[in-house]
């Protein structure tokens, strides 16, 4: 049965590429939120851009699917000595850098990992993505990771991060119970991506799969770093807001009056819960020599 939405103020803004199944903002606000993200997470790994066991050199090729902000790509080209070719790919580009900011070797397009160029074929050493949980679909996620095993060189590396969930107390376990609900209705992972990606990237024709599960603190009983990753999480929520309620609430929400208290209450309740963290996944893994 298909319920009817819950009126409601909608105050962001969302991709208007059709046939995704995007579900967070593309606005200025989920802009300085994604820049956010990306800091705590390389704080969490003692700023480790690269987890892949590659070395790179002036001739390699790098691509990074999703690329949103591109500040992977720039983080990596800033630690790494050599001066390889960095490519960066977003359904969107208005999170794109200005071209006039980048260095000769980086360069940014609009394409989908779904469907990239067919003379990338064995093109790249390297490729990343990172936190698609909220934009491909459990059909899509295949395809995506074969067009990525195909892009890259014999014996070149696939660098993945994705999340697990949250834990705290009942409000954030009412939020994921509504959270789990909407993904199953349009057919994003956020019940278990992170658990399936093994087997995705095996049945892809994957090799040397390595995984790295971390967590990162929730709350301001973490100090700095747990009101910083308050804040990512908090932002996901927040966005979350429209897609959940043009969908009905699924039951578990009547209002946006409820919702709004229910972000309340998760807010006040990862402050006063230690323990409260975000679980992640750093995955790696070759494709084979041919």
């Amino acid at each position: 049965m298909i319920q009817a939405g819950i009126q409601h103020t909608v105050t962001r803004q969302y991709t208007q590429v059709k046939g995704t199944a995007y579900s967070l903002p593309h606005d200025a606000e989920e802009q300085r939120r994604l820049t956010l993200q990306s800091d705590v997470f390389l704080r969490a790994t003692d700023n480790k851009v690269l987890h892949a066991p590659i070395k790179l050199n002036d001739d390699d090729r790098v691509l990074e699917t999703a690329t949103g902000t591109g500040i992977w790509l720039q983080d990596l080209a800033r630690e790494t000595h050599a001066k390889p070719q960095y490519t960066g790919v977003d359904i969107e580009s208005a999170f794109f850098p200005k071209a006039s900011t980048l260095p000769p070797n980086m360069r940014f397009e609009t394409q989908s990992v779904t469907a990239l160029p067919s003379e990338w074929t064995n093109h790249f050493s390297l490729v990343h993505q990172r936190l698609l949980i909220a934009a491909l679909r459990r059909h899509e996620w295949g395809t995506a990771l074969k067009e990525i095993y195909r892009v890259l060189k014999p014996g070149g590396w696939v660098q993945l991060l994705e999340m697990q969930g949250w834990t705290s107390g009942p409000a954030l376990a009412k939020h994921t119970d509504l959270l789990f609900k909407f993904s199953d209705d349009v057919g994003i992972m956020y019940r278990d991506i992170a658990k399936r990606l093994p087997d995705f990237l095996e049945e892809s024709g994957f090799a040397n799969i390595h995984q790295d599960p971390r967590a990162t603190p929730l709350g301001a009983w973490a100090g700095t770093d747990g009101v910083d990753g308050k804040e990512v999480l908090m932002g996901v929520l927040e966005g979350l807001k429209t897609p959940i309620l043009r969908k009905g609430g699924y039951g578990v929400i009547e209002s946006e009056t409820e919702y709004d208290a229910l972000l309340k209450e998760i807010s006040e309740e990862l402050d006063n819960t230690p323990g409260s963290v975000a679980k992640w996944t750093m995955f790696w893994a070759q494709k084979p020599l041919e």
